[in-house]
């Protein structure tokens, strides 16, 4: 199949969709741009995010991420194969934080704001455009919060034009 994305070739439904929702970029973000969250040693499980289809640069946006940080337990042993390596680290973090979970373990937990930028070249780069405009670490209060009124956020973002951390605590 000619238009085949590079995750279908794995055949696994989970990994696919983790592509196709933004939850991979929205790692990428966590730990490449979010410069406030020290990812070092952790996988990073995404709790929530929003995203949009953004028609200038067909492409996804990210207005915001809730993500939770676990140690890692497990350190796949990399090949020479750029792709099935993110599989294999996909497999271990998703296998960790499963662990991590059954024992009880909650892990520090941030809000990372972002936008879309600017993208040169879509093939060249999955992630290319990406910016972090703010980061906080927040608690089991302040997600529940953002989780009941997401619509309210989504209309405070698009009445300015971007998203502030002020936009995420209640008026």
């Amino acid at each position: 199949m000619a238009n085949e994305k590079w995750y279908e070739r794995f055949k696994d439904d989970a990994f696919i969709r983790y592509y196709e929702s933004g939850e991979a970029s929205a790692v990428h973000v966590v730990r490449d741009l979010a410069e406030e969250v020290d990812t070092r040693g952790m996988w990073i499980d995404v709790l929530g995010m929003n995203t949009f289809n953004h028609s200038k640069y067909n492409k996804k946006g990210i207005n915001w991420i809730v993500a939770e940080l676990f140690p890692r337990i497990t350190n796949p042993q990399y090949t020479e194969d750029k792709e099935y390596n993110r599989y294999l680290c996909w497999h271990a973090a998703h296998n960790d934080i499963a662990q991590h979970h059954i024992d009880g373990f909650v892990g520090e937990k941030y809000l990372v704001l972002c936008r879309l930028s600017h993208v040169e070249d879509e093939e060249e780069n999955e992630y290319e455009g990406y910016e972090v405009t703010a980061s906080q670490k927040v608690n089991k209060r302040q997600i529940k919060w953002i989780e009941t009124h997401s619509d309210l956020i989504i209309y405070r973002i698009r009445k300015k034009g971007k998203a502030t951390l002020l936009m995420f605590e209640p008026e």
